[in-house]
């Protein structure tokens, strides 16, 4: 640093107090830059889905970001042998799968979003292959919306699937990418 004259000086004639004047300023920039993982509380959330039995899911969440949302259709597995039928069930990786020809065991699901008594989404979907797998489970996409900020009432029916489905664990799940940024920034 420089004085008035030119001279140059150190940092340790900067007096304490502005010192310690910095660090609560650091502090708050950390915490506004260092927002939690998810972009919401709760999320992902699941729900089981059992094939054969459940006609319909529904939950309700409340988001607290502006974020696309993904809604999957997850199928979980605990050993070798379970994996190897939920592979058989869930295909190739979406983009390769039909190139394939191996896109799976593929259900059909109406999605109905509604926020109070509005319904912001209804679309028919039949989704193909997975796009993510974990330790226990593949993902598949069943929709992509933005959402705003808000609670939302989430039904997620099953309109058409196969016996095969029945002998896996299923779920409904709602998650974010918690890397992207909100939309509109």
């Amino acid at each position: 640093m420089t004085n008035a004259i030119g001279k140059c000086r150190n940092a340790s004639s900067v007096p304490v107090h502005s010192k310690a004047a910095i660090i609560p300023i650091i502090y708050v920039c950390l915490l506004l830059v260092w927002q939690p993982a998810n972009a919401t509380t709760g999320l992902p959330f699941a729900k089981p889905l059992r094939f054969g039995v459940d006609q319909s899911v529904e939950f309700t969440v409340e988001l607290a970001r502006y974020r696309y949302y993904f809604l999957d259709v997850v199928f979980y597995f605990q050993d070798p042998e379970q994996r190897a039928v939920a592979k058989k069930i869930v295909g190739e990786p979406t983009p390769v799968c039909k190139a394939l020809n191996d896109c799976g065991i593929t259900p059909t699901f109406l999605v109905t979003i509604r926020s109070g008594d509005k319904v912001i989404l209804t679309d028919t979907k039949t989704p193909v292959g997975h796009y993510a797998f974990r330790a226990n489970q593949f993902n598949r996409h069943i929709i992509i919306t933005p959402l705003k900020p808000g609670t939302y009432t989430v039904t997620v029916q099953v309109t058409q699937s196969a016996d095969e489905l029945i002998q896996i664990p299923a779920g409904i799940e709602l998650s974010t990418d918690a890397r992207t940024l909100d939309i509109g920034n």
